[in-house]
């Protein structure tokens, strides 16, 4: 088990105009599943290369347990990797595949059997043990290649380059249950790297949202639903994500085209943008209903998602001003029809230049600090 903690870590590319990675801070305790989260282009390879050592940071600092690991080559860090694809010996059976990181460090064979077995064992894989991988199936492979990054007894760290990828989706439930179980098994530092959030939110006890280099927020996943920390987080995670309307701040409250939604006190008055989740309002049918309050929309979709004491639940589409928002609820209105959207004020989230109002400055000293009014 290791603790990992970059400071400041910046990286750029021979030829390239600017950086792939931007004033990174992170922590990882000792043993911890982590994951890194964040879409194409985000920097998350650049930064698990940098964790592995393939790649030099070109600022800041690696540090392992409190040693500084920036410049020492992979082999000297004892990191294991495990990518999209699982890479295997098709020569060799899958003992000899899990063998083969001790192999090399000149294990004895008693004790490298001893080993592989017992991750096999662990990885439900034990009665392959003599196969060859081309006789196994895409999910099978994949968890000999997690065995071999796991067999070596004193492994720092694991990391995982979106291991799921390639799987059917189907069994992807699957292997990541037994990658969570093995993990808090074994206790190993785990970082796992994807841009699918229900593999990140579903694996790790804590994730990293990357976005454009740089690590926008990290928490557990309840606190990146609950209160994120910046508009990309907020929209990112979520599924639909957080809606997001143009307002103002002023006397006080919260404002979308000029109607109080939610209590602002505290807060300096100006432009912003008002955030809330699809689960935090409900639109409300008009017609034979003069006592409703809320927000004027029409409904433009309706998606099912399944039922909920006998009615059905879903996703409501619905068109506010010119903005199209999404909300959670008992499907109990129709496409076309006029409602009125009523938001749960207590739980609206305020964003300026980006960042979360009630928090200022975000990680990596971006954004700006609003006092109060």
């Amino acid at each position: 088990m290791t603790r990992i903690v970059l400071e400041n870590v910046s990286h750029r590319y021979a030829q390239a105009q600017a950086d792939t990675l931007t004033g990174v801070n992170m922590e990882v305790p000792a043993g911890q599943a982590h994951a890194l989260l964040g879409s194409s282009g985000s920097g998350k390879t650049t930064l698990l290369n940098v964790l592995s050592g393939l790649e030099a940071p070109s600022g800041g600092r690696v540090l392992f347990d409190g040693r500084d690991v920036s410049r020492i080559p992979p082999r000297s860090r004892n990191v294991s990797q495990v990518f999209q694809f699982p890479v295997l010996y098709e020569s060799l059976t899958v003992v000899e595949n899990l063998e083969f990181p001790l192999k090399v460090r000149r294990v004895p064979g008693p004790e490298r059997r001893r080993r592989a077995v017992a991750i096999a064992e662990r990885l439900s894989v034990a009665d392959l043990l003599g196969a060859k991988p081309a006789a196994l199936s895409l999910f099978e492979k994949q968890l000999v290649a997690i065995g071999r990054a796991l067999v070596r007894p004193e492994i720092s760290v694991v990391l995982l380059d979106e291991p799921l990828t390639a799987v059917e989706p189907a069994t992807k439930w699957q292997l990541r249950r037994v990658l969570k179980s093995v993990q808090a098994e074994l206790g190993a530092t785990m970082i796992y790297v994807t841009h699918d959030q229900t593999e990140a939110l579903t694996f790790a006890e804590s994730i990293s949202v990357l976005h454009e280099g740089g690590i926008l927020q990290t928490g557990s996943a309840e606190t990146l639903f609950n209160r994120p920390s910046h508009e990309h987080v907020a929209h990112f995670i979520g599924s639909p994500g957080m809606n997001l309307l143009r307002g103002e701040i002023t006397d006080g409250a919260y404002r979308i085209a000029g109607q109080a939604v939610a209590p602002a006190s505290g807060l300096a008055a100006g432009p912003c943008t008002v955030g809330f989740r699809p689960e935090w309002a409900v639109a409300v049918r008009r017609a034979g209903n003069p006592q409703a309050h809320g927000l004027p929309a029409r409904v433009t979709a309706l998606r099912l998602l399944g039922t909920r004491h006998g009615q059905p639940v879903g996703v409501v589409t619905a068109q506010l001003g010119g903005a199209q928002i999404s909300l959670r609820q008992v499907l109990d209105v129709e496409p076309g029809e006029e409602v009125l959207v009523q938001i749960q004020g207590e739980r609206v989230i305020g964003f300026r230049d980006g960042w979360r109002l009630s928090t200022g400055a975000g990680p990596s000293g971006r954004g700006a600090s609003y006092p109060s009014a």
